[in-house]
């Protein structure tokens, strides 16, 4: 059940964006109550957390395996473009910004994973 909210709610939070969705709205999406919610996720900080850093683990993992079998560096960054630009739906709630604006301490945890990930894809 844990995946399905964290899943549903990495959907919601792309399309509409992290602070137009509601727990409401993923409870009613999943045709759960919110206590089921909140017995995996405290509050909707947590759940923003989870959500930010299962989306940075699924890209991270994508990059890591075109790093993989790619041998041409200008191929490689237009296949981790099209990647990341898929997982984050083109980006067109700019979940970044929102992340930044309203969970700053998500985001700057984000920013250091990503820093660590691009220095060791390197």
């Amino acid at each position: 059940m844990k995946k399905k909210i964290l899943d549903k709610a990495i959907e919601l939070y792309l399309t509409y964006g992290v602070k137009s969705v509601t727990m409401d709205d993923i409870a009613r999406e999943l045709g759960i109550s919110k206590k089921t919610i909140y017995t995996f996720f405290p509050n909707k900080k947590h759940l923003v957390e989870a959500t930010a850093v299962e989306t940075f683990n699924r890209i991270n993992e994508g990059i890591q395996q075109i790093c993989m079998v790619t041998t041409d560096a200008i191929e490689e960054m237009f296949l981790v473009k099209d990647l990341v630009l898929k997982q984050l739906k083109n980006e067109k709630s700019s979940p970044q910004y929102q992340l930044q604006k309203y969970y700053p301490g998500i985001f700057e945890n984000l920013k250091n994973k990503q820093l660590k990930s691009v220095i060791a894809c390197i």
